[in-house]
Formats: structure tokens, sequence, C-alpha cells
């Protein structure tokens, strides 16, 4: 009688397609693009990248108001929303673009770059929902290294609220070990 371990009857059952990939843009960007590329490859999967531009609080809202007329307010919070987006999905493909230079991203296995303004942890689970993601990666903390959590807080609320698996990536630098092969990475 031949016993199978637990992970080879995950991997014989467990089909990953397609991935979505949390980024935020921060200094750690780089890294979550190479583990998100490095296991899409791995798993003949789609990466979808998504980003989520907070929405403007009361304050900034305040201040618009305060200093210029109503239309141009008025102007301001659409017309210039939607051109916020469009720089920030720009910005989010350059990086992707730096990394494909590289040869750290498998442009073939990038599906799409999803920018939208809201609350970071709804735009997520909203993106994965409609892309029927079958994984969820995201930094596993906040990008400021003098406030180190355990867990950041949208990955906190992602890790809670989320119906699909989630996969944690530490924020820090990625190392490529010199032993390993260039098609491995050098996880944590």
């Amino acid at each position: 009688m031949m016993c199978l371990d637990h992970t080879s009857v995950l991997r014989a059952n467990f089909v990953i397609k397609p991935i979505l990939l949390a980024i935020d843009l921060s200094v750690f960007t780089p890294c979550l693009l190479q583990h998100g590329a490095e296991l899409a490859k791995k798993h003949d999967a789609k990466l979808i990248v998504v980003h989520a531009i907070e929405p403007l609080g009361m304050l900034g809202h305040a201040l618009i108001n305060a200093y210029l007329d109503p239309d141009k307010s008025r102007e301001i919070t659409t017309k210039g929303s939607a051109a916020m987006v469009s720089e920030v999905k720009l910005q989010v493909i350059d990086a992707l673009t730096d990394e494909f230079v590289d040869g750290s991203i498998d442009l073939l296995k990038l599906g799409e770059v999803i920018v939208k303004t809201g609350v970071p942890e709804d735009v997520i689970l909203e993106a994965a929902g409609a892309i029927d993601a079958s994984l969820i990666m995201l930094g596993s903390n906040s990008p400021n290294l003098k406030m180190p959590t355990v867990l950041g807080s949208v990955s906190q609320k992602v890790l809670s609220r989320s119906k699909i698996p989630v996969y944690m990536i530490p924020n820090t630098p990625l190392v490529l070990h010199r032993s390993q092969s260039q098609n491995q990475l050098g996880l944590w």
C-alpha cells in the first residue's frame, strides 16, 4: 500500500489560475512582483496586478472646497480622480516593465493591471471576485520600516474577509542565493 503525503495530494488536486497580486508601489513592490511572477510561472497561471488608490478624505475635500469655487472643486474631484487613476496605472506598468526588462517577470503571464480608487481591502477583494482568482498575493505588513508590525492592517483585513487562499509575502528585500538556480527564488 502506497501512502501519499499531504503536499503531494495538495499539488495533485489544487490548480492555481489566475493569481491576483496586490501592490502598493512601495520600495518592496519589485519583491512582490518577483514572487508573483515566479508563482505564476510555476503554476502556469495568469498574474493580475491590482493597486488601490485611497479615496480623498474629509480633510482633502474640505481643503478643495475651501480654496476653490464649486465648479473647479467638482472638476477636480471627478475628472481629477480619473486622471490620477490613469497616472498611477502608468506607474504600475512602469514598475512591471522594469521587472520585465530585468527578466524577473514573464510578460506572457501578465494578464492585466487594475487600478481603482477605494478602500484597499475592498478593491483587492472585489478584483479577486471579478477575475475569479484562486489566490490573492500581497505584502505581509506596512512598508513603513520604522513601525514594523506582525501583520499590516490591509493584509489583516484581506486575510480575515477573503473566501479564497491568501499568500503573504514578507516585506523584505528579495535575495537570490548563489547556490540556487536562477529560476528559484530565495524566500525568506
